[in-house]
C-alpha cells in the first residue's frame, strides 16, 4: 500500500490485503508511509514484511516512532530517498537553476531557491568525511542510513535511485564504509538544519499524522 488514505479505515486496506496472500495472489505485504500506531495497527491485523518510507541525513521524522515500531515488530524498513533525492549526492550548488524545467524536484520546497542553496551548504561536513575517506558524498550518506539502522536493531534494504551500472555498483560499496563516533556527530545537526518540506503538500506523509 504505496499511500494511506485516512479517509478508509485501516482495516479494510490491510483485510483486502491480506485476502490476496489468502488466495495465494500476494506472498507478503508491505506498507509505505504509515506511523508507528498505523504499523503496529496492521502488523496485528496481517504480518507486514516491510515499511518503505523517506530516511535518509535530510529526512529523519520517521525516528520519532516509526523505526522503533519497525523494529521491535521484525520489521523490514525499506529506506526510500535515502541520496535526498540527488541532493546528498552534492550534485547541486543551485538546485533551483540546475534542474531542468521539466524535473519533478523543480516542485519540491527543498529544492526552491534560498532553500536550496541553504541545504547546499549544509552539506560542507559531507563533503570532509567523503575526502577523508577517497568516497562520494552519496556514499557517505548511504553508510549512514544503514549505522543508523545497527543503532535502531533494524534490518534495511535501502532503494537510491540510479540509471548507470557504476553507480549501482558504487551505492552497493558503502555498505564496506564505517563512520566513526566523530563523524557521526558532524552529521547529525543536518536534517534538523534543512529548509523545506519534502513535499509541497505534506498531507499523505507519515510525518503528517505523526505530529
Amino acid at each position: 500500500m504505496h499511500r494511506r488514505d485516512p479517509a478508509i479505515p485501516l482495516a479494510e486496506s490491510v483485510g483486502a490485503m491480506a485476502e490476496l496472500v489468502r488466495e495465494g495472489k500476494v506472498k507478503h505485504l508491505g506498507l509505505s508511509e504509515v506511523t508507528g500506531a498505523e504499523l503496529r495497527e496492521a502488523h496485528a491485523m496481517h504480518p507486514i514484511a516491510a515499511v518503505q518510507t523517506e530516511w535518509s541525513l535530510f529526512s529523519r521524522d520517521v525516528e520519532r516512532n516509526v523505526v522503533g515500531a519497525a523494529a521491535e515488530l521484525g520489521v523490514a524498513f525499506v529506506p526510500y530517498s535515502p541520496l535526498g533525492r540527488g541532493f546528498l549526492t552534492g550534485a547541486f550548488t543551485d538546485a533551483s537553476k540546475d534542474l531542468s524545467n521539466s524535473d519533478f524536484r523543480q516542485l519540491l520546497p527543498r529544492f526552491a531557491g534560498d532553500n536550496a542553496r541553504a541545504n547546499a551548504a549544509l552539506l560542507a561536513p559531507l563533503h570532509k568525511i567523503a575526502a577523508d575517506h577517497g568516497v562520494t558524498t552519496a556514499q557517505i550518506a548511504l553508510a549512514w542510513v544503514q549505522q543508523r539502522a545497527q543503532v535502531h536493531g533494524l534490518t534495511v534494504v535501502p532503494i537510491p535511485g540510479t540509471r548507470k551500472r557504476s553507480r549501482l555498483l558504487e551505492n552497493a560499496a558503502a555498505t564496506r564504509i564505517t563512520l566513526t563516533a566523530e563523524e557521526l556527530a558532524l552529521l547529525e545537526p543536518i536534517a534538523g538544519q534543512v529548509a523545506g518540506d519534502r513535499y509541497a503538500d505534506m498531507s499523505l506523509t507519515s510525518a503528517a499524522r505523526e505530529a
